[in-house]
């Protein structure tokens, strides 16, 4: 693996998770696929912050851990967003039924999550060969064509018919 993608996957959840979370880094490692995770690869004495923007910005994939207690975190919230604006794949993999956070919905909003509620092992390596198939296999072009999403200009959005849209374009106007 090239510098530029030192791993396919960077994981964004709770610590308070993190017995979940290693159930499913057993999986992806068991199936050739190189992860991000802060309790394996955060240095003692580094700067934290700083690696974690480097390991977003290198990965292909963002998973995204969502439980409530990652929906109350501003750390999750802010990995996802810089996920999002890299142009980043995100999987959303609901482990409760909590809502996603305020500061995620924005970003999560249009994106098809997996509810793997409960969690079990069949879930786990449902999520790990979704991953597989886009790493590897037949979807990977999806993976590849995420950073070309397409943005609404504002300045030359037709007049939308529909009163929400109206909405939409008017707030994005006055920002």
């Amino acid at each position: 693996m090239t510098k530029a993608n030192r791993h396919d996957v960077f994981i964004s959840y709770s610590r308070k998770d993190l017995s979940v979370v290693q159930r499913i880094c057993s999986l992806l490692q068991a199936n050739g696929i190189s992860y991000w995770l802060d309790k394996k690869d955060i240095n003692i004495g580094s700067e934290f912050l700083g690696d974690i923007v480097q390991a977003i910005k290198d990965c292909k994939i963002t998973l995204f851990i969502s439980s409530s207690n990652s929906n109350n975190s501003v750390f999750t919230a802010k990995e996802v967003a810089m996920a999002f604006n890299e142009g980043k794949y995100i999987i959303p993999y609901k482990i409760d039924t909590s809502s996603f956070n305020k500061n995620l919905e924005l970003v999560l909003c249009d994106l098809n999550w997996v509810e793997a509620i409960p969690f079990d092992e069949s879930k786990a390596l449902d999520l790990v060969t979704n991953i597989k198939s886009l790493l590897f296999g037949e979807r990977k072009e999806e993976v590849n064509n995420i950073a070309h999403r397409d943005y609404i200009n504002i300045e030359d959005w037709d007049e939308p018919n529909n009163r929400i849209l109206k909405f939409i374009k008017n707030i994005f106007k006055e920002k």
